[in-house]
């Protein structure tokens, strides 16, 4: 079972320099899984890029103004993408641990942001020893290996 970071999805869905790599990774000889924090990071992160290219949104707060203004609309495509990406790939959700005091411990000792944190605690929880990443940062979770790209 290999845990799928944010990442690796926006790489396969927008053309990057990772992108040729992280669209390879979607092999179906793998049990793939993520959570829902990293969709949640992934649309944000990716309707966020989408509407600064799109209507020029240069901050957070322009950002916002823009959804409370007009929806998500405009990015309902690209929404309804990730969606069926995941359904067509047979990638399952697994349970995110939100311990509040194991999330600290592991944002503490590894030196990790937080939603990172969360990501290696969820996989901790859920017994997953891999993670498809480009975030060298999971590197120093000693109980994840990170897949070779």
């Amino acid at each position: 079972m290999i845990f799928i970071d944010t990442n690796v999805f926006y790489n396969a869905f927008f053309d990057t320099k990772f992108s040729n790599s992280a669209r390879r990774f979607f092999d179906p000889n793998h049990k793939l899984v993520t959570s829902s924090t990293v969709i949640h990071e992934l649309i944000l992160v990716s309707v966020r890029d989408l509407c600064e290219e799109r209507y020029g949104t240069k901050n957070h707060t322009s950002f916002k103004r823009f959804i409370v203004d007009n929806g998500y609309g405009p990015f309902e495509k690209e929404i309804d993408a990730v969606y069926r990406f995941i359904d067509a790939r047979r990638i399952s959700l697994v349970p995110v641990n939100d311990d509040m005091n194991h999330w600290r411990e592991t944002m503490l000792k590894f030196r990790l942001l937080p939603y990172d944190a969360l990501i290696a605690l969820t996989c901790l929880c859920n017994e997953i020893l891999k993670i498809a990443t480009f975030d060298r940062d999971f590197r120093r979770v000693d109980f994840l290996e990170v897949v070779e790209f």
